[in-house]
This record gives C-alpha cells, sequence and structure tokens, in this order.
C-alpha cells in the first residue's frame, strides 16, 4: 500500500503542467562529493523524486563511483542515438536517480543543432520524470558549465568548518563575477543552531561588504525540510524563474561557449 507521501508525490508529477525546477548544486567543505550525496538524499524526502545530471566523471568524484556503480551511460550517448535519454537514470536510492553527464559537459559547445534538439528533449524528459532536477556542478565558480549557469536556482551547502567557510566565500565571489542573482544557503555538520546561523551571518556579512550577491537561508541539511524549500517557489525578493526557461538559458550558454572556445 502507498503512503500518502509516495501518493502525494505521484500526483504532483501526474498533473505537472511545468517542467521540474533545476538547481546547480555546489558544496565545499573537507568531503565535497560526500556532502552533496547527504544533500541530495535530503531532497528526496517526502517521496520527492530527484534527478540528478553529474557533470562529474568518475576520478574527479562522480556519484555513480561513490555508490559502487560501474560507469558509463553518458547522456551524451543519449544524444547520438546510442540509448534512450531514459536509460541513462540509475537510482543509486530511494527517489534518487543519477544521469552521468562529463562527457556531455565537454561536448555541448559542439553540437549542432540535431543533436542540441535531442539535448533539449532529453532534458525535458528527465524533467518530467522528476520533482526537482539538479545538476551536481563540477570545476569553480571561475569556470562555470552551461548547465550550472543555465540552472535558475543555485544551493551552496557549506560544512561548518574552516575549510567549508574559506570554500564558500571563493564559490559567492565567483557566482557573483558569474552574474547569479541570488544564492541560496544550507550548512551542514553544525554543532547547532547557533552554529549554523552564525556561519550563514558571517558569510551574509562577507558578501554585504565585498560582493552584493543576495544570500538566502535554507537552513541545515539534517534538521530543516531542505525539500520543500527547494521545491517550493522562492520569495517575492527573489522570484523563481520559470524551471522551462532552463532549456533557452542552456541553448545561449552553450552558444557562447561554443564562441568562446
Amino acid at each position: 500500500m502507498l503512503h500518502a507521501s509516495d501518493q502525494a508525490a505521484g500526483l504532483r508529477r501526474l498533473f505537472r503542467r511545468t517542467p521540474s525546477a533545476v538547481v546547480a548544486l555546489f558544496t565545499t567543505g573537507r568531503l565535497p562529493r560526500a556532502l552533496a550525496l547527504q544533500t541530495l538524499v535530503a531532497l528526496t524526502e517526502g517521496a520527492r523524486r530527484v534527478v540528478v545530471l553529474d557533470e562529474h566523471a568518475p576520478e574527479d568524484g562522480s556519484l555513480l563511483s561513490a555508490f559502487g556503480f560501474p560507469e558509463g551511460g553518458d547522456l551524451l550517448g543519449a544524444l547520438q542515438g546510442q540509448h534512450e535519454v531514459t536509460e541513462t537514470m540509475r537510482e543509486v536510492a530511494d527517489g534518487l536517480w543519477v544521469v552521468p553527464a562529463a562527457a556531455t559537459v565537454h561536448a555541448v559547445s559542439l553540437l549542432d543543432d540535431a543533436h542540441h534538439a535531442r539535448l533539449e528533449a532529453g532534458i525535458t524528459e528527465l524533467q518530467r520524470r522528476a520533482d526537482l532536477l539538479a545538476i551536481h556542478a563540477v570545476g569553480d565558480a571561475r569556470r562555470l558549465t552551461p548547465f550550472a549557469r543555465a540552472a535558475g536556482r543555485r544551493l551552496l551547502v557549506v560544512e561548518a568548518s574552516g575549510v567549508g567557510a574559506r570554500g564558500a566565500c571563493q564559490w559567492i565571489k565567483g557566482l557573483a563575477a558569474a552574474g547569479a542573482g541570488s544564492l541560496e544557503v544550507a550548512v551542514s555538520g553544525a554543532r547547532d543552531r547557533a552554529d549554523a546561523t552564525a556561519l550563514f551571518a558571517s558569510l551574509n556579512d562577507f558578501t554585504e561588504r565585498h560582493v552584493g550577491l543576495p544570500l538566502v537561508w535554507r537552513g541545515e541539511v539534517e534538521r530543516d525540510g531542505l525539500a520543500d524549500s527547494m521545491t517550493a517557489p522562492l520569495g517575492e525578493r527573489h522570484p523563481a524563474e520559470g524551471a522551462s526557461a532552463f532549456i533557452r538559458r542552456l541553448r545561449a550558454w552553450s552558444a557562447q561557449a561554443g564562441v568562446a572556445g
């Protein structure tokens, strides 16, 4: 028998009229991949279905390698007609599906119109199957990929440590330089609520003094309903962009990357 939360999630997907929201996930701390996994699992709470475009190659900390899955089946193969886009989805945890996309990231700026149309159709299908489409972003804020740039929302998860705080400042500066409108922030591993809010306050003070990028507090990964906040519209101060606009932005950023290359 289905639980009420499972039934609600199924109805959300059945009657969804617009694509699911897209969020680029950035993590900073001593073990960033482990922090990404913890966050992604938290986003499945309430029987939500999360599909992750993983930009990381195996040697760069891919999610499949973390779960002991064999590599292969990159999204790029679907664009080349080797398999269906749904065949790239691998369920690594209850409600959490990973789509390897490292090869796609390197090729996206080189795609011709036909392959780019397949990419857009494939992403639309992935969005249809998810409550949230997440981008497990690779690299750093100075070299964001077209997928990370095109995401309508950006979530920075900060480990409550000196390493996490220093890395967060670098991400904030880079994302501000990249033109991010705002940045949602969650904290993990804090001793208590006071420790978590103090870390956020210090980051907020840093941005106000040096950067000017608005930060939105999303709470603690371990204690707050991160799934609720990331699947709901942003507040009036930072209005959510239409999720379907992800495709249009991806096309624009891909074209710019091709010109830059």
